[in-house]
């Protein structure tokens, strides 16, 4: 790895674990478990509350969607040549399993990214590794000023 590669991964490690969680993020309990800009990965771990219940007692599609496009456009983002953020796109969300309120483990992944375009893939699973929901996503990189 590089020293500008390194530079750029200590910022994201700062802003991921030091730095001011955006309220979204801060409202699924994200923390940052593990990133690798070189492979483009990212994993994380949320926490389902009481306030994404659904009336089935599990929580509602919107935020088991919510937590995969968190780790896939993190693994999208951490992997550019320059602090960016990556808006998605398109994003698709395979529901296997009903969420339980707790914790939930998430990992990004980078599938493949052109000069414009970011695809990503990600997976939400409980703590006994069973998964929940299965996702895909197109983002476009998008350098933070």
């Amino acid at each position: 790895m590089d020293a500008e590669r390194a530079a750029l991964d200590a910022r994201w490690q700062t802003q991921l674990t030091d730095g001011p969680i955006p309220p979204a993020s801060r409202f699924l309990g994200f923390e940052l478990i593990a990133f690798d800009s070189l492979e483009g990965w990212c994993e994380a771990r949320f926490t389902a509350s009481e306030q994404m219940q659904n009336p089935g007692g599990v929580v509602q599609g919107g935020f088991v969607t919510a937590m995969l496009d968190e780790v896939m456009s993190l693994a999208g983002a951490v992997c550019q040549p320059v602090m960016s953020w990556v808006p998605t796109l398109q994003l698709t969300t395979n529901f296997i399993r009903p969420m339980q309120l707790g914790p939930v483990l998430g990992r990004g992944e980078l599938v493949y990214t052109s000069k414009s375009v970011v695809h990503t893939e990600g997976v939400l699973t409980n703590e006994a590794g069973k998964v929940l929901a299965r996702g895909v996503a197109a983002c476009v990189p998008r350098p933070l000023s």
